[in-house]
């Protein structure tokens, strides 16, 4: 197909006009029918090129148009001027190209939709207007719908009011929170995620029966263990207290060595019962004390365990809000756990209690100047029978569930623990208490 310049056509037809103007006024009028025929034929010219040109224009936005509208198998044919035909085939290799990239968009679309279908748990989005953009089986199972719900607002669908207000909450602040709730029967963990722009929401509600089962039965197995071990235990301890008034120097010994192993497993049995009772959110009895008093009783509790360590026990508390609301007995749990934890790795020392309340906290920090714990020990003490020290293990009489105990009771209190250590100086327990109502 022969093609055609079209700033060169123009350019052409343009100085043929000037041209024929020029001679024609030179000539006096004398050759003006044949240079009137001569003008409309260039002038006829000139009207099919842009004919042409109109056309073939028209023909590149009625294919651009289509392709707007979806139809992306369209493509522009070769055409006759060159500076469209240019354009064209620019443009068809663009359409090669975005038909790649939407193939490619395709496939992972039909590979997450795929992986989203076989999640067993519920998963669905919700877009700005509060409309499920799209959900998997299990959603649409879950809440008896077909069509998976998509488009429709949530709140037409869900009907569960926990639901509904973590969804609302959701919105409001975008933080990303986990919750249980309840639903037929059945308890469920909603987690969820927002995009940077709040423009989309998805969440997630997985079914934790099962792992709620199987809590319950170790929690029962726990409780029943120590239940039975409990009466074995007491008389092996009652025995062996008996036989002292008749055992010889080296029978005593072994006497001493069964007591001691039978308390250090009394103890366990007795933190492991504390430890189940906290984890299944054991009620507190908030009471206003004295923290001065109460500190005292702290420090006259452990002043044995001091004498026999050689540790000096220093408590330093402000004196300008002496009052705060907690649980005593629980309360008093955590700093004989935390002063005994200490007392285990320090040895002719200081330990020193220092505390602080307001009207909106109380903050107390429990130092000493042991041993201190390496950094890669730190995250970890708190965990059930975690040994920082396993060298040191089997010297002290700990159950290895002191500072979990004392995690959970903070937790009760609504409050925070922090550690700080340096081998070789000492450590740092720091905890803050948000202030709280008398019961």
């Amino acid at each position: 197909m022969e093609k055609h310049s079209l700033n060169g056509t123009l350019i052409i037809f343009n100085a043929f006009n000037l041209i024929l103007l020029g001679v024609l006024l030179r000539s006096g009028m004398q050759l003006l029918p044949t240079l009137l025929i001569m003008l409309l034929s260039t002038s006829l010219v000139q009207f099919l090129t842009f004919r042409l040109l109109n056309r073939q224009y028209k023909e590149i936005k009625d294919i651009t148009e289509k392709v707007s509208m979806g139809d992306h198998s369209q493509r522009i044919p070769t055409l006759n001027v060159e500076e469209f035909n240019e354009l064209g085939q620019s443009i068809n290799k663009m359409l090669g190209k975005l038909d790649g990239t939407i193939g490619h968009l395709a496939i992972h679309r039909e590979e997450l939709r795929l992986i989203v279908g076989t999640i067993q748990d519920a998963l669905w989005s919700i877009n700005a207007e509060g409309k499920i953009e799209w959900a998997n089986t299990a959603f649409a199972q879950l809440f008896d719908l077909y069509d998976e719900g998509r488009m429709q607002y949530y709140w037409e669908v869900i009907r569960n009011v926990s639901l509904l207000n973590y969804i609302k909450e959701f919105g409001v602040s975008s933080e990303h929170r986990i919750q249980e709730i309840n639903f037929r029967g059945h308890t469920y963990l909603l987690s969820g995620s927002q995009n940077p722009d709040a423009q989309r929401t998805v969440l997630l509600m997985q079914n934790i029966d099962d792992i709620h089962r199987a809590e319950k039965m170790k929690k029962d197995f726990i409780v029943n263990l120590a239940h039975e071990l409990r009466t074995p235990l007491t008389a092996i301890k009652g025995f062996s207290e008996a036989m002292e008034e008749t055992a010889d120097p080296q029978n005593m010994r072994y006497l001493k060595i069964i007591q001691n192993h039978t308390n250090r497993l009394i103890n366990l049995i007795n933190d492991l019962q504390t430890l189940i009772r906290l984890e299944q959110n054991y009620s507190i009895n908030l009471k206003e004390i004295d923290l001065p008093t109460f500190f005292d009783n702290i420090k006259l509790i452990l002043s044995p365990m001091l004498e026999d360590k050689d540790v000096e026990l220093q408590i330093d508390i402000d004196p300008t809000h002496p009052r705060f609301c907690v649980d005593p007995f629980k309360f008093e749990q955590i700093f004989i756990n935390l002063v005994e934890n200490s007392l285990r790795y320090t040895e002719n020392g200081r330990i020193l209690i220092r505390g602080k309340a307001t009207d909106s906290d109380l903050t107390i920090e429990i130092s000493d100047n042991g041993s201190g714990i390496a950094p890669e020990h730190l995250p970890r003490i708190f965990e059930r029978f975690y040994v920082a020290d396993p060298s040191r293990s089997r010297s002290n009489s700990g159950t290895g569930l002191g500072l979990a105990i004392v995690k959970h009771i903070v937790a009760l209190h609504n409050g925070t623990i922090d550690v700080s250590s340096t081998l070789g100086e000492g450590t740092t327990f720091k905890i803050v208490i948000p202030a709280s109502k008398a019961s």
